[in-house]
């Protein structure tokens, strides 16, 4: 896996609108063999959208980078970004082309595309 180190943060916006945790889990129709437990944490617009800085999902122990997106589109609400996010396994950023290896207690970030001025 091809990832490289990214600091992270999501306790960024206090804003009251946010739950600190949740847990998800992934549709109830997709087979899951091998599967995990991992903390998705979420930044900046991905945070606003999934309602929560942080949750827990339930995933396949090695799965595609552009199904780890639509997954986590789905279950987040993040289909309006989800072209344009940046996946992180463990402050790892993932390159988009990768089969990513995932293990109890991983921790996936989502990050948005940032802007500013």
């Amino acid at each position: 896996m091809q990832c490289s180190a990214v600091e992270l943060n999501p306790n960024t916006n206090t804003s009251s609108d946010f739950r600190p945790f949740e847990i998800r889990r992934v549709d109830q129709n997709m087979e899951i063999e091998h599967g995990v437990t991992v903390k998705v944490l979420f930044f900046a617009k991905s945070k606003e959208l999934a309602g929560t800085r942080e949750s827990t999902i339930q995933l396949p122990s090695k799965i595609n980078y552009k199904k780890l997106v639509n997954i986590l589109a789905k279950n987040y609400n993040l289909e309006t970004i989800k072209n344009n996010i940046l996946i992180a396994k463990n402050e790892q950023v993932c390159e988009e082309e990768i089969d990513i290896e995932i293990s109890d207690r991983d921790s996936i970030a989502v990050i948005p595309p940032i802007s500013g001025g």
